[in-house]
């Protein structure tokens, strides 16, 4: 359940990627209370829509929808609260999760509690999996319960219920899958405002992981091996502590844009092979979908991910090289 879950999660990032414009919102709280006539993806500790926009995508801490969405809703926090319809479909996950609204097509919910209340209607199917599960509303279609308590007093076309028996490591999977699903998530929001507000450098290591791939992976790899070594070295000395420090503040920020940077050339080269017309954000996100499900194929997906690691990293120091020489010179 959770594996398919997260496979489901990643293959819906794709929806944003047949339009053509989007909008970001970044900080420790993000308040929509103007109209969007265009899709939005927001994270911040609160995130609130009050306006009505095209379609959300939105991780945070606590999420509440009071204002109509025309499209779907993708959104991942602590708490998440729909106040108002949602056109498309849904896929939320969370701590708590209530549906006090309607959607449009289907639903596909996962967390600790999800709470469906009388003025929830679900135009398509529902899939839901949570510790509890409360259902007061209406599913129109066939609605899949997955949880250790489940309270049904709504109505549905058709109710297939499976009872999860608790326990630690059953909980621990949870959380590690939830925490998964956030990183993904957020590695796509932070791929999304790299190319919005920095794209002459990123889409520069961009270009350079096409261009010499082996060489790439050989510098990642001696790079990370090298500036490891280096660091420790340093901070053992203490002298060294703030350049150690550095250095790996460097690293950390390297790996962590790594992958991101093989999402688009992943992205670019397929476009290119079918003859489309696209925009880097969009060039990256078939890029990162792709590469997130392949990463998760037993024993390949850590080979894949190792190389991707080296070759992304290896663009990056080779494109931070060329920055280094072109000032001196």
């Amino acid at each position: 359940m959770t594996r398919s879950f997260i496979v489901f999660v990643l293959l819906v990032l794709l929806l944003p990627c047949a339009v053509p414009a989007l909008v970001t919102e970044s900080s420790d709280q993000v308040l929509l209370n103007q109209p969007v006539d265009d899709d939005v993806i927001a994270a911040g500790g609160k995130v609130a829509v009050n306006a009505p926009v095209r379609s959300l995508i939105a991780a945070g801490g606590e999420i509440e929808i009071n204002a109509p969405i025309e499209g779907d809703v993708i959104a991942a926090g602590g708490t998440i609260t729909l106040n108002a319809p949602v056109g498309g479909k849904v896929l939320l996950a969370g701590g708590v999760v209530t549906l006090n609204s309607s959607v449009g097509t289907n639903a596909l919910v996962h967390a600790g509690e999800v709470n469906i209340t009388r003025s929830a209607t679900v135009g398509a199917d529902a899939l839901v999996s949570g510790g509890r599960v409360f259902h007061y509303g209406e599913v129109k279609g066939i609605l899949t319960v997955s949880s250790e308590d489940f309270t049904s007093a709504g109505t549905e076309r058709h109710l297939t219920y499976k009872r999860d028996n608790a326990s630690f490591r059953n909980t621990i999977l949870g959380i590690l899958s939830l925490a998964l699903i956030l990183f993904s998530l957020g590695l796509a929001i932070l791929g999304l405002l790299a190319i919005r507000f920095a794209p002459e450098p990123y889409l520069a290591v961009e270009a350079r992981v096409r261009a010499r791939p082996l060489l790439n992976v050989l510098a990642g790899m001696g790079g990370v091996l090298g500036g490891s070594v280096l660091g420790v070295l340093l901070a053992v000395t203490v002298v060294g502590l703030p350049l150690a420090i550095c250095i790996f503040a460097f690293l950390f920020a390297g790996l962590l844009f790594s992958t991101l940077f093989v999402s688009s050339s992943l992205g670019s080269l397929i476009w290119d092979r079918l003859g489309w017309r696209t925009n880097a954000w969009q060039q990256f996100m078939i890029g990162f979908v792709i590469l997130q499900i392949a990463f998760r194929i037993p024993y390949i997906g850590l080979i894949l991910l190792a190389g991707s690691v080296c070759l992304g990293f290896g663009a990056f120091l080779f494109v931070v090289s060329g920055c280094r020489l072109h000032f001196s010179g």
